[in-house]
Order: structure tokens, then sequence, then C-alpha cells
């Protein structure tokens, strides 16, 4: 497989060759045998049919640093024969030629839960949870995932693997010989993941500083200021309409207030102007009378 790190394909070959090694190899577990889609790499004609693998992650997207997201997995043997020893693990990874991603288990951490019930790793390409299958039945299997905190900067997501495997025989067509070998069963998922959020502290640490800039002009603002020189204007315009106000009452007020000591209350309707024309009638009648006594007198003395 692709995914199959070089050593394992080199160890599969090695077991080619031998023979005997790889059959004896069962002994030692699932990951004691060549993968047969290894061993058949010079044919490429060995397709397994028995076994079905399935995976769902429970959240498309998973946070760096975050809690771990729960995921299903199941195996269904499909076959006519029971498989005697099933084996899961998990692999995340990712199809980049960027070195700095190419172990994605550095980064993506998976556990499943054993039939006793505590987590078993299942981080990687060993085998764990290893149960019988019968024909027919199905394996549910309780995984769980979380992404590390400290991830590149680069990192979005992870496709992700969730292997089945039981032993299996594949035979060389031409020879007829028989190679024991771990057949697969692949259950396929991914999960994006949110960019690092290093550049959002900015604003919120930046946030502060305007508050600070914005609480400085408050006491110091223009308008404190502005206060003092308007109001100095308004005090001289205020003093200069009291001071004329003042002038204008104390030249209009001796017009109303002798009237009504001198006419009763009825000359201060008709003002000042029209109490001087009695006195200047009685006055030119004295004269008249004056210039008739003195007249009358000279005659007489005549």
């Amino acid at each position: 497989m692709k995914y199959r790190p070089a050593v394992i394909t080199a160890a599969a070959s090695v077991a080619l060759l031998a023979g005997t090694p790889a059959a004896g190899a069962a002994e030692g577990g699932l990951d004691s045998l060549p993968a047969c889609t290894d061993v058949s790499t010079a044919y490429g004609d060995y397709a397994q049919r028995d076994l079905k693998a399935s995976l769902d992650i429970t959240a498309d997207e998973l946070a760096p640093g975050g809690d771990w997201t729960p995921a299903k997995g199941t195996l269904t043997n499909l076959g006519r024969r029971d498989l005697p020893e099933v084996g899961v693990h998990a692999y995340p990874w990712l199809q980049t030629d960027d070195p700095e991603y190419q172990d994605m288990t550095k980064f993506v951490k998976v556990e499943v839960r054993a039939q006793d019930g505590t987590w078993q790793p299942a981080n990687g390409m060993k085998t764990v949870a290893s149960a019988p299958l019968p024909s027919g039945q199905t394996l549910a299997y309780d995984l769980r995932i979380r992404v590390i905190k400290d991830v590149p900067a680069g990192f979005g997501g992870s496709e992700f693997n969730f292997t089945g495997s039981f032993a299996d025989v594949y035979r060389f067509p031409d020879t007829g010989k028989e190679v024991k070998c771990a057949a697969e069963a692949i259950g396929y998922d991914a999960f994006h993941a949110p960019r690092p959020t290093t550049p959002k502290p900015t604003p919120s640490s930046a946030q502060p500083t305007p508050t600070a800039s914005q609480g400085s002009p408050t006491p110091t603002a223009t308008p404190t200021s502005a206060h003092p020189t308007a109001s100095p204007s308004t005090t001289s315009s205020a003093s200069a309409s009291a001071s004329a106000s003042p002038t204008s009452t104390t030249s209009a007020a001796p017009v109303p207030v002798p009237a009504p000591s001198s006419a009763g209350g009825e000359l201060a309707e008709t003002g000042g102007s029209d109490a001087t024309l009695p006195l200047a009638a009685a006055a030119g009648g004295l004269a008249v009378l004056g210039a008739g006594a003195v007249a009358f007198a000279r005659r007489r003395r005549g």
C-alpha cells in the first residue's frame, strides 16, 4: 500500500523469497505477516472479499488542542468462512510531499476501546483489539480522536483510515505456491481543522490600546478647552446685553412714573406734551390781560 512504510514492503519481499519463514511468522500474530497486496505486487491480482470496514467521525472539524472526539468503526464478515482473528488499527495520513506532514501520527492521536473497557492507542500500523469474527457478523469499535495543540501553521486536517486485518493466503498463479499474508479492509473518513488562532490575539490585545487612547481624550479633550473659551465670550456678550438693558430701562422709566402724580393717572396715556398745552394757554391769557390793563391805565392818565 502507498501508506505503508517502505520498510514493511522490503520485509514482505524477504518473506516472499523465504517462503517458509513467512508461513511460520503467522505464529507471531497479524503484525508479523506481510500484506497480501505487497506479496502479490508482481501480479497485482489479490483482492479480498470477506471483510468490510467503515469509519464515521462524529465531527467534521477537530480543533487543535481540543478534547477527544468520538468515532465509530465497524468490521463486517461478508464471507462464508469464519475469521478466527481480526485486528484493527488506525492511521492518519495526508497526500503531500511536505516532509513535515509525512507522519501525521505526530499530530493526530487515536484510541480504541478494548473488550475490557480500557482505551488502547491505535495510532499507526500496529494491530490492536484482536477478536474472532464469525461469518455474517459485525464488530463495532468505539474510537476517539484528538489533534494535539502544537500543530504547524499549515495544518488544515487529515485523511483517516480505519483498517481491519485478518490472516489469509495468497497463491501465486504461475507456480501455485501459497504464502500466508495479512488481508486488509479499509474504512475511510476525513476531518478539517481550523487554522491556528495566533492572529486573533493581536486584535484582542490591541483593544485595550484604543480603549486607553479613547479614554485619554475624554479628560483632556477639546471640549474642555472650548468651554472656557466660549464662557468668556458668552459672559462678555451677556454683560453687554446686561449693560444695554439697564440703559434702556432707566431712559424709559421717567416717562410713565411722573405721569400719574401730575395728571391723576389720566395722562399716563397722553404723555408729557399734552400737559404743557393748558399751561401755555393760561400764560397767554394772563399776558393779554396784563397788556389791556396797561393800556387802560394810560388812557385814564391821558
